[in-house]
């Protein structure tokens, strides 16, 4: 069998970004975790870290990359520089994993895919852009202020919860002075938050956040949050209520046209779960990353996670890239069907034509 050639895109993180705008960007833990797995699946694997010259170092690689597998979180574009990668390998016609850029901009403008999920039904609180000096509307108090056009908590901290004008006020400038961007305020959910992942057509136990049992009941999931809360992290069962829970995700899904693997943040309130974001393009740390922790819960290990991603994306690919591809994914095929054969899976979900299989325990409790 010939090897697949893969060109693994992602930003690096150096020693010296410390700054939380490079929380997104990749340690040698990741890299080399990611690099191990697309190696065990049979390809020869290249790491190219991401910057200024990044379609230079695309387009002259072009005629021997089959497939790149692609984690990059872009550098200062706003909502088009997590696009940059997939929009270069579409004008270079090189297969890569993940959303198209389309789906990458309308991602990045949190307001954006509020109002696509919400247009195909999926609740979304109530939502407005403020910049330094714009009046409130018909929006009730407390409030949630961040940046329109971040991820990974950027820009939230637990001053993000507003109870008033004059906190709103200071958010809205924090939000603009640090950021040079509008502030997506929303009305504040004040239940449990969900984070919920798909790969392929395949949804992922879905992981719980409890406010009350992080030490200092935090209110939001700010970057301080999501260093400590995992030990209080619990995964729900396939009762109604997560099945429930799953279909509206499936909706925001495919509202948004993503392709291959995703992960959603939402939060309850009255019984009624709300999209807050989707992620697109979510961390694949060995043991930290949300999407590692739901394929645990599944009986899915890390490397045969990552086999997974790289298979959908495949499947996905072949009719357009069959002479590139031929004969360099069996083994790829091979490991991705056998970790699907010991997970653990509760029944399907149709939607629009599509068959989704949950992955995890059927019955029971809520377990950690």
């Amino acid at each position: 069998m010939k090897k697949l050639n893969i060109a693994y895109t992602c930003n690096v993180r150096k020693p010296w970004m410390e700054d939380e705008r490079y929380g997104e960007f990749e340690g040698p833990a990741t890299i080399a975790a990611v690099t191990a797995a697309l190696e065990r699946a049979g390809a020869n694997v290249e790491l190219i870290d991401v910057g200024p010259d990044i379609y230079y170092q695309l387009e002259k690689r072009k005629d021997q990359i089959d497939l790149v597998f692609n984690n990059t979180e872009g550098l200062d574009e706003k909502e088009l520089r997590e696009a940059i990668v997939p929009f270069f390998c579409e004008h270079l016609h090189i297969p890569y994993t993940g959303s198209s850029p389309k789906t990458f901009i309308n991602k990045m403008d949190k307001a954006t895919a509020k109002r696509i999920v919400a247009y195909d039904g999926v609740p979304t609180a109530r939502f407005q852009l403020m910049l330094p000096g714009d009046r409130l509307e018909d929006l009730s108090f407390p409030l949630m202020v961040k940046p329109y056009s971040e991820g990974t908590s950027i820009g939230i901290s637990q001053k993000s919860k507003v109870h008033n004008i004059a906190e709103l006020d200071e958010a809205v400038s924090m939000v603009h002075t640090q950021f040079k961007e509008a502030a997506l305020v929303e009305e504040f959910l004040p239940g449990n938050e969900y984070t919920i992942g798909l790969i392929g057509n395949y949804v992922l136990p879905i992981l719980e956040i409890d406010f009350a049992k992080i030490p200092g009941q935090p209110h939001v999931r700010d970057p301080h949050v999501k260093d400590i809360e995992n030990p209080y992290i619990s995964h729900l069962t396939w009762t109604e209520k997560a099945r429930s829970y799953a279909k509206i995700a499936i909706e925001a899904h495919e509202a948004l046209e993503v392709r291959d693997y995703n992960r959603m943040d939402f939060r309850e309130r009255d019984g009624q779960l709300y999209f807050l974001e989707a992620n697109v393009i979510p961390g694949v740390h060995p043991t930290e990353a949300d999407l590692t922790n739901m394929c645990r819960h599944a009986n899915i290990v890390h490397n045969d996670m990552i086999a997974l991603i790289a298979h959908t994306a495949v499947q996905r690919l072949f009719p357009l890239y069959s002479e590139r591809l031929t004969g360099k994914t069996e083994l790829l095929e091979e490991l991705a069907n056998l970790a699907i054969s010991k997970a653990t899976t509760a029944g399907t979900i149709n939607h629009r034509g599509r068959t989704y299989t949950l992955l995890g325990n059927q019955t029971g409790a809520q377990v950690s």
